[in-house]
């Protein structure tokens, strides 16, 4: 068998899972140091079982857990697997394979399997116990256990003989074997002083059932008068209960016929108040409609009013524009009348022209021919520059008077044009308060619509903060009555137990439940005392028993009580008769000072409250004794008083009088003790009320926040509704204020153009008066230049002037014709120019009034539109009106038919009241009828039980006519008197001799066993020492051998030793080593030098290995102390052993790499992580041979 795979996942560093498959022969594990090697042997050992923390090197075992790294986090739990192949010879299995694993989780739980079943750490230590597997075997060898080993006490280092020998299994039954036997030795003192216990009982037992015959004999006598007695008085209680009951069977008939009679009331009422439920159901959904069509007509009547004020508006711009439309009519037709008369003229004016053109030719020839002459030439020259002066004098005239022409058109525009401007500004005066009030609207509208909003989102706030609130309710709810059922369970339990009288002795049971028939009876003790809580296990421990006692009124009703206990065989009971009874004088008192040392509390009468009717009871329990602090406390009062009383602490550790101490563990307080009992009644009670008052609490608290949670809801609707509406009236307010926008900035466009006509008029005017003003500066000095060109002409001969005459006459016509002429022309001008004005001014009055068209068509639309809406809604509000109108009578009949049912109602009350008067008082006589028959089956019933009790049958007696009561109490009373001489009488004394003999038989039986049980279990604790004595000297011999030969072999010479150090005792002996190296004398393995010590302690190894092969052998640079030399000898012979047995070294040495079959390197490639790399050397060999 090997070490097949280890398999780890969030051992110490190893964070991944991790697998490991190993071979035969020798597996080397390599890496730099703190790279989680040997945590690889700590996970081998832990496996196996190591439970031991300082080994696994650490100080909690939830270390081994991966705690996380700077990228990792921590995992929650480490598993560790071995597998083994060949285990089916090895160990004795059905299968050739085993795997064992650890878990351990971060909570502490851990768990182990063997092939993936749960098993016990017991299971796997038993698998591999004597193999050389186990985590303290001599296999698995870590970093330092050389030298622990080889520097460990003799005694310790046996153990890896034990192993070796095979005897572990043999000192775990040894063991076991002494522990029966000491278990049988403690069972035979108890049986022998049992039986010696027993025995000393058996003779006045015996005295004790010779009594209890008599007492029995004269019992049964007395028993069948009681018998009689109380057969006779069962009759006549019957006779008296057969009466009563009749007489309760007619009232109870009067009741069921009143019963049924109430059934029809209630049934007719309930189908009246589930009609008066649906009416005022129906009524309150009529008036929801009602309200709904109100706020519906409210609506629509603003909508309505909103139509008819747009309505208006827009008949008001129609208007304009119409005024509007018939003035730029007026203006076309104008323009048009002046362009039609502008154009005749300017056809007459052309043809003038023409007429004129002629004349100046015709003229122009004939003054050329005068103009040939010298004179005519010279005069000519200046009357040619007067003429031209002339001309352009007339020029600037006729300039002049265009322009004074176009100034006057020019001003007529402009009036024109300030007249619309005026009317466009009019218009957008008119629609600004329209803006204004739209604005206001809408402010208005958005504020509400915000404001909405914001008491929207406050309630479905509130109601979310009332549904968290109801949720947090509820589950305080439910916790709270999870905590109520636990507390009511408890309650009803111990309730139970006190009804049953749990804990209390028979004969207190039994006389606590007569207690009716035993008069003077008061109670026990413990129905009469209260203590506090942290007195109350001292009060238990000082009372005991006393708790039970019961107190009388007197010793009369003790005897009764005593007697009555006798006759039933029911037991024992002690009773405290309060007019006999003397409390003991304290002997405290006898000691001044006593209450002044530290930790006493006082005397334990002071810490009980009780009646002072009844003080004498507990004075008389607890008058001598003192409670303490604690034990120290407790010591030093009771040397205080010398022992002479009782001293209790508070924890229930007693000192009796004398100096006896007992105390330990005090167990918890059950439900069994009486007084530890009604406390936790009471505490439960108080806290069964404290939950069903904060149960309660928050039941209301739950109901108000769900009235709030509807109050809510209804809040959230009305608030969106709201929001609602006022974001509809938003949306319509700002559609209106979006449309008279569309309107004002259409006029003032409109306003704008004529204002930019107005400025361009302006500038054309202004224009026109430069030229004016130049025209006219030009025309007066043309006129002076005439002037004196007409002097210098005066001058000139008379002949010039006749010769002028002609040319005078000639010239005048042809100025008069050039003048004409250029009149002509520029009339002609100016007419096409003022043409060419009006065809401008004609386009722009069209376009003006092309755009009004359109203007005047969008309104027509919306008004249409508008009264398209205004029918509609005007139908939608009759409709509505209707609707309103009749549920305004339906709502009217069902108040009626409401109140109707309503009145019914009261009618039927009052009919039931007077009903429920008279059941009254059927059920006043019918509960006084019950009580008197409760009474008297009760009386009954007691009696048969009591006959039952007394007579153990039910069967009455068979009474003679003659019967006389007196006689037969007298003769009663007679048999009770010699009872009562016979004194106390144990009744089961003969049954109790006859279980005591039994006992005592059965004990002597079971002694007789055990004895011989503990000679055998000796006879086998022999037969292991001898067997364990003769494996362990076989193996030490063998293995010293073994040992001698490895020495040998390792140091090429010398000689090693192995002596016991106490021969005499071979199973308790420890062994020591001692070597001798070549060259050197023997002396102990511990004066050896590192290298020797690690040497002969490999040949130990070896020598067990040759004895006794382990399955595999895991060792942690066990060689990291040899030199070179001593190194080569070990890993040859290591290589010789690996033929037979599995070798994982983990080591940094080349040598042993150089051996191994297959390198595991273990690195790190991140903090706090290691990884394992894997790597055949056999593969390697063969590829670098090849």
């Amino acid at each position: 068998m090997y070490l097949k795979r280890m398999e780890l996942f969030g051992f110490k560093s190893f964070a991944e899972k991790t697998e490991l498959h190993f071979t035969p022969g020798i597996v080397a594990i390599i890496g730099p140091n703190g790279c989680g090697k040997s945590n690889l042997v700590d996970a081998v050992r832990w496996a196996l079982g190591e439970q031991s923390v300082k080994l696994l090197r650490g100080n909690r075992m939830e270390e081994v857990i991966f705690s996380g790294s700077a990228s990792r986090k921590a995992l929650n739990f480490a598993e560790v697997s071995l597998t083994f192949t060949g285990a089916a010879s090895f160990l004795n299995l059905d299968y050739d394979e085993v795997t064992i694993t650890r878990r351990l989780f971060r909570s502490g739980e851990s768990e182990y399997l063997i092939n993936k079943s749960a098993c016990r750490l017991k299971d796997i230590t038993e698998l591999f116990l004597d193999t050389g597997i186990g985590k303290d075997i001599y296999s698995v060898i870590g970093q330092g256990r050389v030298e622990e080993i080889i520097n460990s006490k003799p005694e310790d280092r046996r153990e890896i003989f034990e192993e070796a020998a095979g005897i572990l299994k043999y000192k775990l039954r040894k063991k076991e074997a002494q522990r029966r036997l000491e278990e049988t030795r403690e069972n035979l003192v108890r049986v022998q002083d049992l039986i010696i216990e027993l025995e000393t009982q058996v003779e006045p037992m015996q005295e004790q059932a010779a009594v209890a015959r008599r007492y029995r004999a004269l019992k049964e006598q007395k028993e069948h008068l009681e018998r009689q007695l109380m057969t006779h008085r069962i009759n006549r209680s019957r006779e008296q209960l057969s009466l009563t009951e009749r007489q309760l069977q007619k009232v109870n008939d009067a009741l069921a016929a009143a019963a049924a009679e109430g059934a029809a009331r209630e049934a007719s009422l309930q189908e009246i108040k589930g009609r008066e439920a649906e009416e005022l159901q129906l009524q309150a959904e009529l008036e929801r409609q009602l309200n709904r069509l109100s706020r519906e007509i409210e609506q629509q009547e603003g909508e309505l009013r909103l139509l008819q004020e747009r309505k208006t508006d827009l008949q008001e711009q129609l208007g304009q524009i119409g005024s509007r439309r018939e003035q730029l009519d007026a203006e076309t037709a104008r323009a048009r009348s002046q362009l039609a008369s502008l154009e005749d003229e300017l056809a007459k004016k052309r043809e003038a022209v023409q007429e004129e053109r002629a004349q100046r030719d015709r003229l122009q020839e004939e003054l050329a021919a005068f103009e040939k002459s010298a004179l005519f030439s010279e005069v000519e020259a200046q009357q040619s520059k007067l003429y031209q002066t002339r001309t352009r004098y007339e020029a600037a005239v006729a300039a002049v008077a265009e322009l004074n022409q176009q100034l006057e058109r020019l001003q007529r525009r402009k009036a024109d044009l300030e007249e619309s401007d005026a009317a466009l500004k009019g218009q957008i005066a008119r629609l600004r308060p329209r803006r204004q009030e739209l604005e206001t609207r809408l402010q208005a509208c958005a504020a509400e619509a915000a404001e909405a909003g914001k008491k929207l989102a406050q309630a479905e706030a509130e109601q979310k903060a009332l549904q968290a609130k109801g949720a947090r309710c509820q589950q305080e709810l439910q916790q709270g009555r999870e905590e109520l059922r636990g507390v009511n369970s408890r309650l009803q339990l111990l309730q139970e137990q006190e009804a049953g009288m749990s804990g209390y002795y028979r004969g207190v049971r039994e006389v606590l439940q007569a207690r009716p028939a035993i008069p003077g009876i008061i109670g026990p003790v413990v129905d009469l005392i209260a203590v506090e809580d942290r007195y109350l296990r001292a009060i238990e421990t000082a009372l005991g028993g006393g708790l039970q006692f019961i107190v009388t009124n007197n010793e009369d009703a003790a005897k009764e009580a005593i007697r009555f206990l006798k006759e039933g065989g029911r037991g024992w009971a002690t009773f405290l008769p309060l007019d006999t009874l003397r409390p003991p004088r304290s002997s405290l008192e006898g000691y001044p000072g006593w209450r002044e040392l530290e930790g006493v509390i006082g005397k334990a009468t002071e810490l009980v409250e009780i009646d002072p009717a009844y003080a004498k009871a507990v004075q008389y329990l607890l008058d001598g004794i003192a409670i303490c602090r604690d034990l120290e406390a407790a010591s030093r009062l009771a040397r205080f008083v010398k022992h002479s009383c009782r001293v209790i602490t508070l924890e229930g550790d007693v000192i009796n009088p004398g100096g006896a101490l007992r105390g330990g563990s005090v167990p918890r307080r059950n439900a069994a003790q009486p007084l530890g009992r009604r406390k936790e009644i009471e505490a439960l009670e108080r806290e069964q009320r404290d939950l069903q008052q904060k149960i309660a609490a928050q039941e209301e608290t739950i109901k108000q926040t769900n009235q709030a949670l509807a109050r809510s809801s209804t809040e959230i609707e009305r608030a969106r509704g709201a929001a609602t509406a006022a974001a509809e009236e938003l949306h319509k307010a700002r559609r209106a204020l979006e449309e008279l926008q569309q309107e004002e900035k259409f006029l003032a466009e409109q306003c704008r153009k004529s204002c930019a006509d107005l400025a361009g008029i302006e500038e054309e005017r202004e224009e026109l008066k430069q030229r004016l003003a130049k025209n006219e500066q030009d025309r007066d000095n043309h006129l002076q230049e005439s002037a004196v060109l007409e002097q210098e002409l005066a001058g000139k001969k008379e002949l010039y002037q006749r010769s002028m005459e002609r040319k005078k006459e000639l010239d005048a016509a042809l100025t008069e014709a050039l003048v004409q002429l250029n009149t002509a022309l520029e009339q002609e001008r100016s007419l096409a120019a003022s043409i060419n004005r009006l065809q401008e001014e004609l386009a722009r009055l069209q376009r003006e009034r092309s755009a009004l068209e359109a203007q005047e068509e969008k309104i027509k639309k919306s008004l249409a539109a508008n009264a398209e809406a205004q029918k509609g809604i005007s139908a939608a509000l009759d409709q509505l009106h209707q609707q309103s109108a009749w549920q305004l009578q339906e709502l009217g009949a069902q108040r009626k038919s409401a109140d109707a049912a309503r009145a019914a109602i009261m009618e039927l009350e009052a009919e039931e009241q007077r009903w429920r008067s008279r059941v009254n008082r059927l059920e006043k006589r019918e509960r006084q009828l019950a009580l008197d028959q409760a009474h008297l089956q009760a009386d009954l019933n007691y009696q048969q039980l009591r006959y039952q009790e007394l007579f153990r049958t039910a069967e009455l007696l068979e009474l003679d006519p003659s019967f006389e009561n007196e006689a037969c109490a007298q003769q009663i009373e007679s048999l009770n008197e010699d009872l009562e001489a016979m004194g106390e009488v144990n009744l089961g004394a003969v049954e109790e001799l006859a279980r005591l003999q039994e006992r005592i038989d059965f004990l002597k039986s079971q002694q007789d066993d055990l004895r011989k049980g503990e000679q055998s279990l000796r006879k086998v604790l022999a037969e292991i020492d001898q067997r364990m004595e003769h494996y362990f000297i076989t193996t030490f011999e063998v293995i010293h051998k073994n040992m001698q030969q490895v020495f040998t072999d390792l140091f090429q010479g010398g000689q090693v030793l192995l002596k016991l150090t106490d021969p005499d005792n071979v199973l308790e002996s420890g062994i020591e080593i001692s070597a001798q190296p070549p060259g050197k004398k023997l002396q102990n393995i511990s004066l050896l030098s590192t290298g020797e010590k690690v040497l002969t302690a490999l040949s130990l190894l070896f020598a067990i290995l040759k004895h006794k092969p382990a399955p595999f052998y895991l060792l942690d640079e066990i060689e990291s102390a040899l030199d070179d030399v001593n190194l080569t000898r070990f890993v040859k012979y290591l290589k010789q052993a690996a033929a037979g047995a599995q070798f994982i070294l983990i080591t940094h040495r080349k040598r042993t790499m150089e051996e191994a079959d297959v390198l595991y390197g273990v690195t790190m490639p991140e903090s706090g992580v290691s990884k394992v790399v894997s790597l055949k050397l056999d593969q390697v060999k063969d590829e670098r041979a090849s």
